[in-house]
């Protein structure tokens, strides 16, 4: 055959033809069903009753999965949210969930990778005009270049919350937490960017600290934590000492 551009609409319907007609010589022969041309290959489909339910788009994505990349699952499965006239999206999601998310699982954990596989399919249902709402399925809160994530946002999100709601009266009291996060989001220019938090041991600096931390990481940003010696960098999460930073 010769080679065409076949839009993405129809290149799943063209595979699906290649795989069930045989002797086929060219691309409107595809397309012919008993003597008669069709317009599109999703119309030869059709008349062949390829298209009656979503076993077809089961079919493709097991196949798909056997050798591509979870990431290339996720583009193929937004196409075909976005052309393939699918009856159960939330089905299919849910059959092919562990394919369709096996790396952010790997990454993160069983509970939270879904979550990431969600978001990134938000970004790519958006060429489209969709969005996860639009195909019911479930929205996420994860607005974020993925691939640079060096912590689990969702549970940076859920340990921030604890601790929190961990705060002794003195702390709350300061807003230690609050006005530095003011700070951070508010982006005034009256605001002061640089704090001292100073108190005696055993009065919860490391905890305040600790609850900053898993609050911006929390937001899908960047928080370095940097100390002076490297005892003290072990009681941060993800803590450096100086050196090794700058």
């Amino acid at each position: 055959m010769p080679v065409v551009s076949v839009q993405d609409s129809e290149r799943f319907y063209l595979r699906m033809l290649l795989l069930r007609k045989t002797g086929v010589i060219s691309f409107n022969d595809l397309k012919t069903i008993d003597g008669t041309l069709c317009e599109t290959f999703q119309e030869a489909c059709k008349v062949l009753g390829l298209l009656d339910g979503d076993q077809h788009w089961h079919d493709t994505l097991l196949e798909a999965a056997r050798m591509q990349m979870p990431s290339y699952l996720r583009i193929l499965f937004v196409i075909i949210c976005g052309f393939g006239e699918v009856e159960n999206i939330p089905d299919l999601w849910t059959q092919h969930k562990q394919s369709l998310s096996e790396d952010f699982v790997h990454r993160y954990s069983e509970e939270t990778g879904p979550f990431y596989a969600f978001a990134e399919l938000n970004e790519l249902l958006k060429s489209y005009g969709l969005n996860l709402g639009k195909v019911n399925l479930p929205s996420v809160d994860l607005q974020c270049d993925l691939f640079r994530l060096s912590y689990d946002a969702i549970e940076e999100q859920s340990k921030a919350n604890a601790n929190i709601e961990k705060l002794n009266s003195e702390q709350r009291l300061l807003s230690a937490v609050y006005k530095v996060l003011h700070a951070i989001y508010e982006y005034q220019t009256d605001i002061p960017k640089c704090f001292l938090l100073d108190g005696p041991a055993g009065t919860g600096k490391t905890f305040v600290y600790s609850t900053l931390l898993h609050a911006v990481r929390g937001k899908v940003d960047q928080a370095i934590a940097v100390a002076s010696t490297g005892i003290a960098a072990t009681l941060l999460s993800g803590g450096r000492t100086a050196h090794s930073i700058f």
